[in-house]
């Protein structure tokens, strides 16, 4: 810096190094942190990453004021940039959750920051080499992280929790043997793989021998290599896909190469490898196979079901799209229903283009487009900037365009871009691109803004975060109060006085976040079905009520809150009430369990007899295993028993004629139609494949050789009293108590099938909904479960359990089920239409 220079000189220098060594290191961080997306929703984790997507802002405030310019990404990729913040602008403003579109929102105009002042940081070779150095270091850094979190406790655990061990063969269809690290969940791991591979790849061509060994060919070969048996592990259909489609363009070019030099034995030995590793994943085979049959299948059902929800969204507002965060406050208003359980609630649409779509519109997918579009076109003209570049840049250029396009393949399979790590990687890569580009072509920065202009825009941009701030404030204050309070839940004896104390006062603080009033209806019911006391279980009962309401009103697409809240009503016995939001709950996801059973108990008790009927026979269409349930057999329940049987059994024989049998659900409806008659007394034929358990069971002296074990052991131990509780042990997994019962069960019972419908005993089943807090995006508190308790028959759910076929997802038999349902709802608004008419007729009347 010479002597003389002036001080408007120096400033124009100043790069903001600070802040963007900060940006550096909470990129570093949320890439590193084990569980980091998950933590990203967790107190005080979650203020970390706020200050992580808000640095860049800051950044680039600094070097707009000290420089007067804007390094512009240039060749059209800016109007992307405006395209974006249009539609967050226009979605943001609109949305009908506008809270959570600026929380996000927020998250987005960081991440858009940090484009200009890395843009002009990265204006040298050197610059250039020196971040694509430091990223290959800390993908070493997150594969050894990764491997050693996967081994250490994934694999680990499962060799000592296994009797057996575990296999050679690692099985990819267990969710608990991929590998989550350090993400939290594969897909997350193989994103990020597919984006920093390549640059890895680089870096081993590049390395030189007179490089110490941190930086030698064979340590960057070491990490290339581990980084493919990381991808591997992971078991993503994603990334398997992604590798693959990288195989694309590096055959072409080591056809291209060969032509040339006539040597590329190992470039092709490479290629082989690198397609081995991504066909070696079992489930995107099975993918890929169903999708050239042309079925859905289990394989795909899941993302055709969110990529339905995104276009239905998308659609529904085209124009200003949803809003950012929106997805898991609409997401059941817009699932079919055909969809059973499956993919039942989510946060995230498992497609870019979809989320994009579902959330900002025609905006958003415009500008989607025109960088795709962009991207391809510069690819396509490279003769105009790529030879211009040095030799080390024209591999770089080709190295990014095969992260992007490998991770845009990913990318239809899933949505990733709102992790920091996946996030901050691509928006490094799309910089450096968008810098070569630019450089291959000798586009020099803009003119300086005259000093007035400039500080005016800075001190709008300051202003504007400082506006953010106050609003984020209580957001975070009541974040720390929420999670003082569930830690208060943790103790022991548990503190429910400041637990109660530290919500209220985090809803107050954000009477918009529909989390807070769903944990404390939730936290208030189960308190007061664990009371006995029944004034204060009144109480407690009211309080949740109110709360739940509050948490519907805020989000009134969820069937979390409007099941549980009807289970309220019909504990303290407001049918009325109890009746419509039942009947919401089962639009909203008509295959869940109990629904139907509440809306049957509920229109009991408002004396409706023939609509709970409907209603009970609904439930038992949809989970026919409940048919053998002894709730049947008292009241209220058992006088409804033969007539539901009756309806369910006979609209299962009209099944059967209207599904094809050769689809899974007719298959499935053949299934039950024999285990209902088999239940009413009536035999399969010998040649029915349920015939070798359910013709010893009515007649345990008609034994058969094909018996199952299970059925065999069960068999010996009906034929042996006085040494059937030993027998029974060898094949019973439930607890000791439940075993006695059911030996004491047996006793004096003619025939295993008289035992199992008027003797067996019953067992309580609760459900957890464990996705709750993740699809909050709030994981400070517990996961509730419902206040639903299934009661079921213990034989019939445990030893029996073959018997029944599964029916998490079977699309035929919902859309015929459809019609049933929408004929009982139409009555009872039809009934509720009549009940209003009548009072309005009374009140004329009166006057």
């Amino acid at each position: 810096m010479s002597q003389g220079e002036s001080w408007q000189e120096k400033a124009a220098r100043q790069e903001g190094i600070l802040l963007g060594l900060l940006s550096a290191a909470g990129y570093a961080l949320f890439t590193l942190l084990p569980d980091s997306h998950s933590l990203m929703v967790a107190w005080p984790w979650v203020l970390l990453w706020q200050a992580a997507v808000g640095v860049p802002l800051l950044w680039f405030l600094q070097v707009l004021a000290y420089q007067r310019r804007v390094q512009p990404l240039g060749n059209g990729f800016d109007g992307v940039v405006l395209l974006l913040l249009l539609a967050l602008g226009i979605s943001g403003t609109l949305s009908a959750f506008p809270n959570q579109a600026r929380w996000y929102g927020w998250a987005l105009l960081g991440g858009i920051a940090v484009l200009y002042p890395l843009g002009a940081w990265l204006r040298t070779p050197e610059r250039r080499w020196q971040i694509v150095r430091f990223q290959g270091y800390l993908t070493a850094l997150v594969i050894f992280v990764s491997l050693s979190l996967w081994l250490g406790t994934t694999i680990t655990t499962a060799i000592f929790d296994t009797p057996q061990g575990l296999s050679p063969h690692l099985n990819g269809d267990s969710l608990e043997l991929r590998n989550w690290a350090p993400f939290g969940h594969q897909n997350y791991v193989a994103g990020y793989l597919l984006l920093a591979l390549p640059l890895v790849g680089l870096l081993a061509i590049e390395a030189e021998a007179s490089e110490p060994w941190w930086r030698s060919r064979p340590f960057w070969i070491v990490v290339l290599l581990l980084g493919l048996v990381t991808l591997y592990t992971t078991f993503s259909r994603g990334g398997g896909l992604g590798l693959l489609a990288m195989v694309i363009p590096l055959g072409v070019g080591w056809i291209w190469h060969y032509r040339c030099q006539r040597r590329s034995g190992w470039g092709f030995l490479a290629l082989v490898g690198l397609a081995m590793v991504a066909l070696a994943n079992d489930r995107l085979r099975r993918s890929l196979a169903a999708l050239l049959q042309g079925g859905q299948g289990s394989e795909l059902a899941y993302r055709w079901i969110t990529s339905i929800v995104g276009w239905r969204m998308g659609a529904a507002q085209p124009l200003r799209g949803n809003g950012l965060g929106s997805v898991p406050l609409w997401y059941q208003h817009y699932r079919p229903g055909w969809a059973g359980r499956e993919a039942e609630w989510i946060y995230q649409l498992h497609s870019t283009p979809v989320q994009v779509w579902a959330e900002l519109g025609i905006g958003g997918t415009a500008a989607l487009a025109l960088g795709v579009g962009l991207l391809v076109y510069w690819g396509s003209r490279y003769r105009r900037w790529w030879p211009n570049l040095e030799e080390r840049e024209q591999r770089l250029a080709i190295a990014l365009y095969l992260a992007l396009w490998g991770y845009g393949v990913l990318s239809l399979t899933d949505f990733q871009l709102d992790n920091v790590g996946i996030g901050g990687l691509f928006l490094i890569e799309l910089t450096l691109l968008t810098t070569l580009i630019r450089s291959g072509q000798g586009q020099i920065p803009p003119e300086r803004l005259r000093t007035r202009w400039a500080l005016s825009l800075v001190a709008a941009g300051l202003g504007i975060i400082v506006a953010m701030v106050a609003w984020l404030t209580p957001i975070h204050r009541a974040w720390s109060s929420s999670s003082a309070g569930f830690l208060a839940l943790l103790t022991r004896p548990p503190d429910w006085n400041q637990f109660s104390e530290k919500l209220f006062h985090a809803q107050e603080l954000a009477p918009w976040e529909p989390y807070y009033p769903l944990q404390l209806g939730w936290n208030y019911g189960q308190r007061a079905m664990m009371t006995d006391n029944p004034t204060a279980q009144s109480n407690l009962l009211r309080t949740a009520i109110l709360e739940f309401e509050k948490g519907i009103a805020l989000s009134p697409h969820l069937e979390f809150g409007y099941s549980n809240l009807a289970w309220l009503y019909w504990r303290s016995g407001n049918f009325a009430a109890a009746i419509p939001t039942f009947v919401k709950a089962a639009q909203l996801v008509p295959a869940k369990r109990g629904n139907f059973l509440g809306l049957g108990l509920a229109l009991i008790g408002a004396d409706q007899p023939q609509l709970a009927t409907q209603a009970l026979t609904l439930e038992v269409l949809r989970h026919p295993i409940f048919i053998t349930s002894p709730a049947w057999r008292v009241a209220p329940l058992a006088p409804f028993y033969q007539p539901v049987l009756k309806a369910v059994t006979e609209r299962y024989r009209q099944l059967g004629q209207e599904i094809p049998s050769d689809r899974p659900a007719g298959d499935y409806v053949r299934q039950v139609s024999t285990l209902l008659r088999w239940w009413q007394g009536e035999l399969p034929a010998a040649t029915d494949p349920l015939a070798v358990w359910l013709r010893p069971l009515a007649n345990p002296r008609e034994t058969t050789l094909k018996a199952p074990t299970t059925l065999a052991v069960f068999l010996k131990a009906w034929a042996a009293p006085n040494n059937r509780r030993d027998l029974l042990a060898s094949i019973w997994s439930g607890s000791p108590e439940q075993l006695e019962q059911l030996v004491r069960s047996m006793t004096g019972q003619p025939t295993p099938l008289d035992w199992l419908r008027s003797a067996a005993p019953a067992v309580a089943i609760t459900y957890t909904r464990a996705g709750f807090g993740v699809n909050s995006r709030h994981i400070d508190g517990p996961q509730p479960t419902d206040f639903f308790i299934a009661i079921d028959n213990l034989p019939m759910v445990t030893l029996f359990a073959p018997l029944w076929p599964d029916n998490y997802f079977l699309p035929e038999l919902d859309q015929a089920l459809e019609g049933d349902r929408q004929r009982l709802i139409a009555a009872l608004h039809q009934i509720k239409a009549d009940t209003h008419a009548s009072a309005e007729h009374k009140d004329i009347g009166s006057q």
